[in-house]
């Protein structure tokens, strides 16, 4: 299945302008993404025998960060996107690109892998389809294996109503509709439903909307 907002938030139309625009670490919904990317790269674990799928791969920010492996598939839907990728990561033969929706991404049975990435990518969902695709990825990843996403979160319900009046009280009324209109994770949510998929998560903030969380396969 495809999800349901995909078509408006296919960034083909910013694909040029995107990699200056997320160093705008003054902009809330930027602050922290350099530090969340890293921390990812760093925390997956992968060695050069893994196989690793990234959800939403974009213009391959994250995917220029991870060290070598067996193979990587980049998922993406926007092909403009992909392309930047491409030029950046020119010669490396291990990485294969599938344009599509990171839920229709599942549909096709894809071969199961060690470690799952996607970062800024996945508030583009509903929470039910964000649980969705946990199930997707409980049932694809290896024995051991791992994900980790890095994305705009909240603590939980209260800290969105809270954080939307503080943003509209000093006039960043972009902020708030990003935050009212889009899919931010609620942690506390998405947490308590990833362990009663009997994972174990962590969870790291950045910054005020950039958050990282690991779940981790039981062996």
């Amino acid at each position: 299945m495809r999800s349901s907002h995909v078509d408006l938030y296919n960034h083909d139309e910013d694909a040029a302008t995107y990699d200056q625009d997320v160093l705008r670490s003054e902009d809330p919904i930027r602050e922290g993404y350099a530090e969340i990317l890293d921390w990812v790269a760093q925390n997956a674990g992968i060695t050069q025998s893994s196989a690793v799928v990234e959800l939403g791969s974009g213009t391959g920010n994250l995917t220029t960060r991870l060290p070598p492996c067996r193979s990587l598939v980049c998922v993406d839907v926007s092909a403009e996107m992909s392309k930047i990728a491409k030029r950046k990561l020119d010669g490396a033969s291990h990485i294969s690109y599938v344009q599509a929706d990171i839920l229709e991404y599942f549909d096709a049975g894809p071969t199961p892998f060690d470690v799952a990435l996607s970062t800024y990518v996945v508030h583009h969902l509903t929470q039910q389809e964000k649980e969705l695709l946990f199930d997707q990825l409980v049932r694809c990843l290896l024995s051991g294996g791992c994900a980790l996403f890095g994305d705009l979160m909240l603590e939980n319900a209260q800290e969105e109503r809270v954080l939307i009046d503080r943003y509209r009280s000093i006039g960043d009324d972009a902020t708030a509709d990003a935050i009212e209109e889009e899919f931010f994770w609620h942690v506390d949510a998405s947490v308590s439903y990833l362990r009663n998929l009997g994972l174990s998560v962590e969870t790291i903030r950045c910054s005020t909307l950039s958050w990282g969380i690991k779940i981790q396969v039981p062996r």
